[in-house]
C-alpha cells in the first residue's frame, strides 16, 4: 500500500481503527499532523500536538540518535549509546529544544497540557522509524493521568511495533514491513516537507470546527 498523502494516511487508518470515545488525539508535528487532523475530523475527535523531535546524528540528519520534548527531557536510543561521545549531544540537543519550543509557541501559543483523567491519550505521527519521537510523547503524556495511552501511525516496522509495545497500551500501525532499510517517505506518494502555515491551517480548521484539544468545549 502507498498513500497519496498524510491526509489520505489518516483517512485510510481512520476507516480501520475506530478510537474510544474518550480520546484525545496528540500529533506529532510537522507530519502528524495531517493524519492526525484527518483522524479528528472523520471521528469527531479532538486534537492537540506533543510537541516533540528527533535529535539528528550530525553525519546522518535523517537518522536520530533520540528525541527531546518542549519540557527538555532527553530520551536516547540505546542503539546508539556507543555514540555519545563522538558527538556533542548537549549542544544538539540546546539547538532542537530552541525548535521544539519555537513550534510549541506558533502552533500552541505555549498553553500547558491539559490534564487527561479519564481519557485515551492517541500518540500519532506518519510513521514510526526508530520510534524514540512517540516514546518522548508518552513521557510527557504519562504525566498527565490518562487512562490508557496508544499509539498509531499509518506505517511503521515490526521491529519498532514491539520497541513502542514496551511503553504504549496499545499500538496500530496499517502497514508493518520487515524489510530494511525502512523509510517512512517510501510508503507516500507526496511527503513534501510540511510548512508551519499548513499545520497553522489544519489547527485553524479544527478551533472552527470544536475540535483543537487546547480549548476544547465538551458540548
Amino acid at each position: 500500500m502507498i498513500y497519496n498523502d498524510r491526509l489520505d494516511g489518516g483517512v485510510k487508518l481512520s476507516e480501520v481503527f475506530k478510537l474510544p470515545k474518550n480520546s484525545v488525539i496528540f500529533a506529532i508535528p510537522r507530519g502528524g499532523v495531517p493524519v492526525g487532523y484527518a483522524i479528528a475530523k472523520t471521528q469527531k475527535i479532538p486534537m492537540d500536538i506533543i510537541v516533540v523531535r528527533k535529535l539528528p546524528i550530525p553525519f546522518n540528519p535523517e537518522a536520530g540518535f533520540g528525541a527531546i520534548t518542549v519540557d527538555g527531557k532527553v530520551i536516547i536510543n540505546p542503539q546508539f549509546n556507543y555514540l555519545l561521545n563522538e558527538i556533542p549531544v548537549e549542544e544538539i540537543a540546546k539547538e532542537v529544544l530552541k525548535e521544539v519550543k519555537r513550534r510549541d509557541k506558533i502552533y500552541r501559543n505555549n498553553a500547558p497540557y491539559k490534564d487527561l483523567t479519564g481519557k485515551t491519550a492517541v500518540v500519532v505521527d506518519d510513521g514510526f522509524a526508530s520510534g524514540f519521537s512517540a516514546i518522548a510523547a508518552y513521557e510527557m503524556l504519562k504525566n498527565l493521568n490518562p487512562e490508557k495511552i496508544i499509539a498509531i501511525a499509518p506505517v511503521c516496522p515490526k521491529d519498532t511495533k514491539e520497541k513502542l509495545l514496551n511503553f504504549f497500551d496499545e499500538v496500530y500501525c496499517l502497514i508493518e514491513p520487515e524489510q530494511k532499510p525502512f523509510a517512512v517517505a517510501s510508503f507516500y506518494k507526496d511527503f513534501h516537507d510540511l510548512s508551519d502555515d499548513e499545520v497553522i491551517e489544519l489547527i485553524d480548521d479544527l478551533k472552527q470546527n470544536n475540535l483543537w484539544w487546547v480549548d476544547y468545549e465538551n458540548k
